[in-house]
């Protein structure tokens, strides 16, 4: 082979690798790139908006999320944990695994993995979650790049746990709830107590029937003066997405509301609602 020919290869083939490096080397410098890995590697993101059976938020730079996604329930698809950070041309990509969360008796939300909730029983569910952040090609800090993250995320946490962002957290915690209705009794109110008009039951989230979760959700209703509904308490957690399910449920039930000394009058009622997966026939 002539030295013009071997020349030739030997410069394509260092422009190629060249290349190939750029694309995997962002505009972030070695020294920001350290910085982001050392701030968020091991850490727990929890995301502002779950979205169900997602493995990659594509995050443009205006902080949208490309794509249609349902939305999803905080107890499985609101967080992960992120394993590594990769740096290309024109985004970043936070690489993590899928958490799901158990609620524990100190009203905290603990992560563990999801692959390891579905072990030998769904293998359809993403055990990871990547979020792409979409920078364009400008020269871009850690400083930049953590704002970035931060709007789709609410920030990195210290451990395996923390607290869910969503007016569920007001449910799970340990603070006293009141009834005016005694649950054993059935004394306390003196009027007449509110007639359901309708109140189908949630569906049964599909990570609950995937864990074989079913039984009794106990909760404190509140039913206004015009007969709308909503809860304000949970006494007992059936998890895995059934108390978000609950929630969003109980916002469209109608009541005729309760009524006392001939004026309607709002209420709060011990409930209890039975769930168990749907039948398929």
């Amino acid at each position: 082979m002539k030295k013009s020919s071997l020349l030739f290869l030997a410069v394509t083939a260092v422009l190629l690798l060249s290349g190939a490096a750029a694309t995997l080397q962002a505009a972030v410098s070695e020294a920001d790139q350290q910085t982001l890995r050392s701030q968020y590697v091991g850490k727990v993101l929890v995301f502002r908006k779950c979205a169900r059976l997602v493995s990659q938020y594509d995050v443009q730079e205006d902080g949208t999320v490309k794509g249609d996604v349902q939305p999803g329930f905080w107890s499985m698809d609101g967080a992960g944990q992120v394993k590594d950070i990769e740096f290309h041309k024109d985004h970043v990509a936070f690489k993590c695994v899928k958490l799901w969360a158990n609620i524990m008796d100190d009203g905290q939300l603990h992560y563990f993995p999801a692959s390891a909730a579905l072990k030998d029983k769904d293998r359809s569910y993403p055990a990871t979650t990547d979020i792409i952040l979409r920078t364009g090609t400008g020269n871009l800090g850690a400083a930049e790049i953590t704002q970035h993250l931060n709007k789709v995320c609410l920030g990195e946490h210290e451990s395996m746990l923390s607290s869910t962002p969503q007016p569920i957290a007001a449910f799970i915690q340990k603070t006293p709830f009141e009834v005016d209705i005694d649950p054993i009794t059935g004394h306390g109110f003196t009027g007449t107590p509110p007639k359901p008009v309708s109140n189908p039951l949630p569906p049964l989230p599909r990570e609950a029937e995937l864990m074989g979760l079913s039984g009794k959700e106990s909760f404190v209703l509140y039913v206004d003066d015009q007969g709308g509904a909503a809860v304000v308490a949970f006494t007992h957690l059936l998890q895995y997405g059934v108390e978000e399910a609950t929630i969003a449920a109980v916002r469209g039930w109608k009541f005729e509301p309760a009524m006392k000394d001939g004026k309607a009058v709002a209420i709060r009622i011990p409930m209890t609602i039975d769930l168990h997966p749907q039948k398929k026939y």
